[in-house]
């Protein structure tokens, strides 16, 4: 892709009331683990890099990216290490961290069970593992065709996948609960009407999207203490892996 094409991704995710909002709930639910300052940080899938500045603050970030192109613009923007890889199978580290987060990414893997298996090799002892996901596969639409999803998840769907492959979970909840109704309702416009863009696809208008994010980020102020018991996502937190 063109560079003004990664331009215009990373826009719309420092932009979009979704991805502004799930970064300061993630920033909450990360603060709440009491990570030490020093820790290293690998997130998956980083994309053009939306995630990395929050998780600075959290330790020594690193990325990897399949799209070779996607982390390079990654790492010319945000100066960190990122690298070209993916789950299962293409890592280029060597090094293990103390957080791994994989933050709408498993979604778009399809074996996800190999995917799940290699996390605990990428674990330094006492390290976790961050996920979220795309929750209700019956929601499962248009728009995660345009996204390349292969599934959406269930709670069951990832208690079995963690728990197949030792890795106790300390914290599994929805999220994107308050803007829920509205979602499958147009979930199901979608589904009804043939459009070439789904519903949320770009930045709706400023006002409807400054008010869809100050309902999101009010989660912020749930999630830490809380497990939502409905929303659009899921979010998982792995005990510490010895």
């Amino acid at each position: 892709m063109d560079h003004y094409v990664y331009q215009d991704l990373q826009e719309l995710q420092e932009q979009h009331w979704w991805f502004k909002a799930r970064r300061e709930l993630l920033s909450e639910v990360l603060t709440s683990l009491m990570i030490p300052s020093n820790s290293d940080i690998l997130e998956i899938g980083c994309g053009t890099g939306g995630n990395l500045s929050m998780l600075s603050d959290f330790g020594n970030v690193c990325g990897m990216e399949m799209h070779e192109e996607a982390a390079q613009y990654a790492q010319k923007v945000s100066g960190l290490d990122i690298r070209s890889g993916f789950l299962p199978g293409s890592v280029p580290f060597e090094k293990k961290f103390d957080l791994v987060c994989l933050l709408d990414v498993l979604e778009h893997i399809e074996d996800d069970e190999l995917a799940v298996s290699s996390l605990k090799k990428l674990l330094k002892p006492g390290g976790r593992v961050v996920i979220t996901v795309p929750a209700y596969q019956w929601m499962f639409g248009k728009h995660d065709k345009l996204l390349h999803h292969f599934r959406r998840y269930g709670r069951g769907k990832l208690v079995t996948l963690f728990s197949a492959n030792d890795i106790e979970i300390e914290k599994l909840s929805y999220f994107n609960t308050l803007l829920f109704p509205l979602a499958a309702m147009a979930s199901f416009m979608d589904s009804v009407f043939s459009v070439e863009k789904c519903t949320g696809y770009s930045t709706p208008p400023r006002w409807i999207n400054s008010a869809f994010y100050n309902i999101f980020r009010l989660e912020k102020l749930m999630i830490g203490a809380l497990n939502l018991p409905f929303g659009c996502s899921l979010l998982l937190v792995s005990k510490p892996v010895h």
